[in-house]
């Protein structure tokens, strides 16, 4: 198998913190399989602070002949996207897509071309596109020799001038999985994705994120974060799940799978250095699959 591309280095344990979390939202996911074959994926929220409700409708479907997927979604925000996907047709390992979008209450556009080749030892990502009307290139690169991984990216916005780039280094086998990051020599993150068996995986996740800027247009330094986050798996298609930071901010989460097809999960966030009065957070999702 190829390696990972870029922005999937360390996902394991990025999904532990936020993978089954919906904290102030009612969430509801449908999705469909016609017998044309078109995919059909609706997904709805209603925000429990601000009374707002949003949802999205996306249809795809997939031209196997031809090994391209072709994608559109629309959502209550009246934004239009659309998407198409070509895969190992042209080269083995060879991924090219195009996809743009455009709100047309506001004007707004956004485009991309994308081209990615996954060998066995690295995977190479370039793409072009505009972002709100600013162009900007970006690639990556993902070397792999064992169980070590080397990765690098760099995103380069023309008309503002704004670089950033990215460097990390990681190790992976069955159980475990190291990931540590650099962002523009500023920002860093380090994880540690462990499956300890069947039923337990646990995570850790520690990183200072870099300086964001204010109205003002100032620098405002970032705090360094921590955070432990696991899941249980339960008999009967259950599963618990965990997580803290050092603001002692705890998350709790409960995952059912009442019959085939019928996912029900619900979630909080505490805020355990203000018990009586913090910003505590509910959420329940149901997802339908049929």
């Amino acid at each position: 198998m190829a390696p990972p591309i870029y922005c999937d280095l360390g996902m394991l344990a990025r999904n532990l913190f936020k993978v089954g979390y919906h904290p102030g939202l009612w969430q509801l996911e449908c999705k469909t399989l016609t017998s044309s074959g078109i995919e059909f994926f609706t997904s709805g929220f209603a925000n429990q602070d601000a009374s707002k409700v949003m949802g999205s409708l996306q249809s795809k479907y997939t031209i196997e002949d031809y090994g391209v997927t072709l994608t559109e979604r629309w959502n209550t925000e009246n934004l239009l996207y659309g998407q198409i996907m070509q895969r190992e047709k042209l080269a083995e390992g060879l991924m090219l897509i195009a996809e743009a979008s455009i709100q047309p209450s506001s004007g707004e556009k956004s485009a991309k071309l994308l081209a990615d080749l996954g060998k066995e030892k690295f995977n190479i990502l370039g793409k072009i596109g505009l972002n709100k009307g600013d162009p900007y290139i970006a690639g990556s690169l993902v070397l792999q020799h064992n169980e070590f991984l080397g990765g690098a990216s760099v995103n380069y916005a023309t008309s503002s001038e704004n670089l950033e780039w990215k460097l990390a280094l990681g190790y992976t086998n069955e159980q475990s999985t190291l990931h540590a990051e650099l962002v523009n020599a500023e920002g860093w993150l380090v994880s540690l994705f462990h499956k300890a068996n069947d039923k337990f995986d646990v995570g850790v996740e520690v990183g200072k994120p870099m300086a964001t800027t204010n109205e003002q247009g100032e620098q405002v330094p970032s705090d360094w974060n921590l955070g432990v986050g696991m899941i249980y798996r339960l008999e009967g298609d259950a599963l618990i799940r965990a997580k803290i930071n050092n603001k002692v901010e705890l998350g709790l989460g409960y995952q059912q799978k009442l019959r085939e097809g019928i996912t029900v999960s619900i979630s909080t966030i505490l805020d355990c250095q203000n018990i009586t009065d913090g910003n505590h957070k509910f959420g329940v999702g149901l997802s339908l699959q049929c």
